[in-house]
């Protein structure tokens, strides 16, 4: 982008320097045309409208067909470009069979630390991406992916294990989201197969150490600790074994939002990892957690991530969890069983009967308590197969 930027600046902006190293005189030579000159000007007009050039004096007419000489800085034509550019210097604009990385116009890195309104660039210890989440709004990791494209599979060549560490490994937050940060880097070569991420947390518990395996040059860790300190290194892989790890990056951990950390009756409950049965309709399908709510019911969730999930109730724990339906929406409130002061996204948002009609729990409006009997089908009552409410599980702010 800041490329693109400094060639409209050359097209449109001072052209005297952009082309300074493409005027000679012997281009100002070739501009003259060597015939004699044609002084009838190609003249458009409306039919029938007199040619305003024949009705001048025979003084205005020499003035106005006089040639002019063109200055130095007037923009090169089509010949003339093409003439300076094949006795220009070898450091000249590439030419349309070059490869973008070969070309001098682009580079992955900026060609000055001074930016386009002559400012120091700002180096920062890590990027953040404003996506323009209002502040009522939970937080999707499955969005703020959608910035970053999956890589697609190319062709390996294994012989040995990877050699060049991951390059350009950045710490990406999401603004208004905390609890998770992604991290992207450079892609190593066709000898790797995936990467490992290590991620070292020193916090008030202590340090932990998790690893992730990933086949793409991102992934997202998720939830992060308050007022912590982590350190995150990538190293590649391949069937034949470990390739020296990048270089580490750092990054801390604000305190916790106090809207969310206050104490709040059901807040203290904590989730723990159970299996639980469901009546099935979910288009998440990992881990299970459950809790006991002030609802004197117990709250499952299955994850997609840590920050979408499908959320059930049962009056048992080893009883069977069913499916949450809305009389009045799409399950947006329901995120008041995991604790969320928020209306949450929910999808897919079928109308009732669109949906198998089930057994389950429902209600109307947010604080109602729960009614059990049939919902989908001709009931009127629809239910939803994932929730985002902005608190991640089993980690909390």
């Amino acid at each position: 982008m800041l490329h693109a930027e400094t060639s409209l600046i050359c097209q449109d902006g001072v052209a005297s320097k952009c082309q300074s190293n493409l005027w000679t005189p012997s281009a100002r030579s070739l501009a003259r045309p060597s015939g004699p000159i044609n002084k009838k000007p190609n003249l458009v007009g409306k039919p029938g409208e007199t040619d305003k050039v024949n009705n001048l004096k025979q003084t205005d007419k020499l003035a106005v067909l006089k040639p002019k000489i063109l200055p130095a800085t007037i923009k090169p034509t089509k010949q003339e470009r093409k003439t300076t550019t094949t006795t220009a210097a070898p450091t000249a604009a590439p030419t349309r069979f070059e490869h973008w990385e070969d070309s001098a116009l682009f580079s992955s890195q900026p060609a000055s630390d001074i930016d386009a309104m002559g400012k120091k660039r700002y180096v920062a210890p890590h990027v953040i991406y404003q996506t323009g989440k209002k502040p009522d709004e939970p937080c999707s990791i499955t969005s703020s992916l959608n910035y970053f494209p999956e890589d697609e599979p190319g062709e390996t060549n294994v012989t040995t294990t990877p050699k060049t560490p991951p390059s350009n490994l950045t710490v990406v937050t999401v603004e208004g989201c905390p609890s998770f940060i992604i991290l992207d880097w450079e892609k190593t070569g066709n000898d790797t197969t995936e990467y490992e991420v290590i991620s070292t947390t020193k916090g008030p518990d202590g340090e932990q150490v998790s690893i992730l395996t990933t086949n793409q040059t991102h992934t997202t860790v998720e939830n992060l600790k308050p007022e912590s300190s982590y350190e995150f290194k990538v190293k590649p892989k391949n069937e034949l074994g470990p390739g020296p790890t990048s270089e580490p990056v750092f990054f801390n951990t604000e305190s916790a939002d106090p809207r969310v950390s206050e104490n709040v009756s059901g807040k203290d409950a904590i989730w723990t990892q159970f299996p639980f049965k469901t009546d099935s309709y979910s288009d998440c399908h990992g881990k299970q957690y459950v809790k006991r709510t002030w609802y004197r019911k117990f709250v499952g969730v299955q994850l997609c991530n840590s920050l979408r999930y499908k959320i059930y109730l049962s009056d048992l724990l080893n009883g069977k969890f069913y499916n949450i339906g809305d009389q009045t929406g799409f399950g947006e409130d329901h995120c008041q069983f995991v604790d969320s002061f928020l209306d949450g996204r929910t999808g897919r948002q079928l109308r009732a009967d669109q949906l198998q009609a089930r057994p389950g729990f429902f209600r109307a409006m947010r604080q109602e308590p729960v009614h059990y009997g049939l919902i989908g089908g001709h009931s009127h009552i629809s239910y939803v197969s994932w929730y985002e409410c902005g608190t991640p599980i089993p980690g909390k702010w």
